[in-house]
């Protein structure tokens, strides 16, 4: 028994001969495709903000600056000289008002250590100790879930880190500081005011509630 003849292809003239309804589903499919295409692209910035949870070393500090002035708007310049250092500057006049440092911590939290460090390079580049500093660090980031990362920074390093004029904040907090601002919370302004006075542990929470520890 012979095999029936597959179905041939449509001739291309029939979109010539096309109806409205035709033109009009047609132009609808094209609304819907430039919409995915916008919503798609939206979603890959949405995660593209979230990188500064898992980049290291000089990719961290400059997705971390871009973070900042792009994201949380807070200008902020790299440092050339060294891949962990960055300022907070003034938006008109380029002005230098705060300094900073990025610093890791695969599987454990902030440190004194990591305080030291940063007391040590504020003299450095030639800054009194009152000069308002932002430790951020990227803490627990080889860790494989939110519950593991997400440790409060200890009161004995809060309480120091008060002490020595230092803005501790995990990127996390920071990532959660833009979620806050993004749901309708302001917070952003009052980060910077606490950078700008003192110091201790700014914590943003999985409820997104922000909160300065300072001992």
């Amino acid at each position: 028994m012979a095999m029936a003849d597959p179905d041939p292809a449509p001739p291309k003239y029939l979109d010539e001969i096309e109806d409205q309804s035709e033109a009009a589903i047609r132009q609808r499919i094209g609304e819907l495709e430039g919409e995915i295409k916008r919503l798609t692209e939206t979603l890959e910035q949405t995660r593209k903000a979230k990188q500064i949870l898992y980049l290291s070393d000089a990719a961290l500090r400059d997705e971390l600056v871009r973070f900042l002035a792009d994201t949380l708007g807070m200008p902020a310049k790299a440092d050339g000289g060294n891949k962990q250092q960055f300022w907070l500057v003034a938006a008109a006049l380029g002005e230098e008002w705060g300094f900073g440092e990025i610093r890791e911590s695969p599987a454990g939290n902030v440190t004194r250590e990591h305080l030291a460090h940063m007391m040590i390079d504020r003299e450095t580049v030639g800054r009194p100790e009152e000069f308002p500093a932002m430790l951020v660090v990227n803490t627990f980031f080889q860790k494989e879930n939110l519950e593991e990362r997400d440790q409060p920074v200890s009161p004995e390093v809060t309480r120091r880190a008060s002490e020595d004029h230092i803005m501790v904040v995990r990127t996390l907090d920071l990532v959660r500081l833009r979620q806050k601002e993004q749901s309708g919370f302001a917070g952003i302004q009052e980060f910077m005011e606490s950078v700008r006075n003192g110091g201790g542990w700014y914590e943003v929470n999985a409820q997104l509630s922000s909160q300065l520890h300072q001992g």
